[in-house]
C-alpha cells in the first residue's frame, strides 16, 4: 500500500451516533502516527449501500461522495481516502470507483496503521495485561488482510498476549443477519474459543461485530473491547466504550442524543438495545 502524502480523508461512514468514541479514537491514532486527518461521513458522504433498493438514488449519492473526495484530493492535497467500515470500503472498491472517475487512492485504516507501526510503537508505553482472542471474519480479507494487520498492531502492545481463534464467514457480523442461525453460530463459536483458551478479552475488529457481542461483556470472565480500544489504552488515551455501557443497561447521554437527532436514536439504537443476547 502506497499513500499519496500524509494528508488523509478519514471516511467514517454512517455510524457516528452509535460509535462516536471508536471513530474519535481512530482519528487520534492516525494523527499520532503522523497524518494530517480530515473527517468525512454522514448522509453527505453516503456510499449508497443503505439505498440499494433505489438504484438511481444510490448511484447519485455514490457519485456525489466521489466528487467530494475528488475535490479534497485536488484542492487540499488529500490524495488518500482512509476507510473505517468494510462495507464502505468494498462498495468504493467494487462499485463507486469503477463507476466514477476517482482521483484518489483508497486504504483501510488497519492497513495505514499497520504500515505506520514503527511510528506507533514508541507511543505504546502502557502495558495492557490481557489475554486476547481476536474476533476475525473471512470475507473482508479478500479485499484487505485485515486480520493479519490488526494482529500485527496488537502484537506491539506490551504484555498483551494474542490467541489464535476461528475465522467466521462474512465480512462482518451484520452480513450474517439474513441467514438463519448464522450470526448466533458465529458469535457462539468465537466466544467459546475465547473461553476455552483462557482469554480474559474478546477483541472485535468491526463495529457491527462489536454491537453484537458487547452485551456479553463480563460473561465467563471475558470483557469485550474493540482493537482500537486496546491500542488507545496502551497509549494512555481515554478508551471508554459508551455503546458497551448502553448494552449493559447504562443510560445513554440525553444531550448527545438531542444534538444528533432523537429520531435517529429511536430508529437505530433503541431496537438494538432491546435485542436478546446473541448466545
Amino acid at each position: 500500500m502506497a499513500l499519496t502524502g500524509n494528508r488523509l480523508t478519514f471516511w467514517f461512514g454512517c455510524n457516528m451516533l452509535r460509535h462516536a468514541e471508536l471513530i474519535r479514537l481512530s482519528m487520534q491514532l492516525l494523527e499520532r502516527a503522523g497524518f494530517d486527518v480530515e473527517a468525512a461521513g454522514g448522509p453527505g458522504y453516503c456510499c449508497g449501500t443503505p439505498h440499494d433498493h433505489a438504484p438511481v438514488a444510490a448511484s447519485a449519492m455514490a457519485s456525489r461522495t466521489v466528487e467530494r473526495f475528488n475535490a479534497a484530493s485536488q484542492m487540499e492535497g488529500r490524495g488518500t481516502v482512509v476507510t473505517w467500515c468494510p462495507s464502505c470500503h468494498m462498495h468504493m472498491s467494487d462499485i463507486m470507483s469503477p463507476g466514477n472517475a476517482t482521483q484518489f487512492d483508497i486504504a483501510h485504516i488497519t492497513e495505514v496503521l499497520a504500515d505506520a507501526g514503527d511510528k506507533l510503537a514508541p507511543l505504546l508505553v502502557h502495558p495492557v495485561k490481557r489475554r486476547v482472542l481476536l474476533h476475525r471474519h473471512i470475507g473482508f480479507a479478500t479485499h484487505v488482510p485485515v486480520n493479519d494487520r490488526v494482529a500485527s498492531i496488537l502484537a506491539r502492545i506490551p504484555e498483551l498476549s494474542l490467541v489464535d481463534g476461528p475465522a467466521v464467514p462474512g465480512h462482518m457480523c451484520s452480513s450474517l443477519g439474513g441467514v438463519p442461525g448464522a450470526l448466533k453460530g458465529a458469535v457462539a463459536e468465537t466466544w467459546q474459543a475465547a473461553a476455552a483458551s483462557g482469554c480474559d478479552t474478546l477483541a472485535t475488529i468491526f463495529h457491527s461485530c462489536h454491537r453484537e457481542v458487547a452485551a456479553l461483556d463480563g460473561r465467563d470472565g471475558i470483557t469485550v473491547r474493540n482493537w482500537v480500544h486496546l491500542v488507545a489504552e496502551s497509549m494512555g488515551l481515554d478508551a471508554g466504550d459508551a455503546y458497551r455501557g448502553w448494552r449493559q443497561g447504562e443510560a445513554p447521554d440525553a444531550a448527545a442524543i438531542a444534538r444528533a437527532d432523537p429520531r435517529l436514536y429511536a430508529k437505530l439504537v433503541e431496537p438494538e438495545l432491546k435485542k436478546p443476547l446473541p448466545i
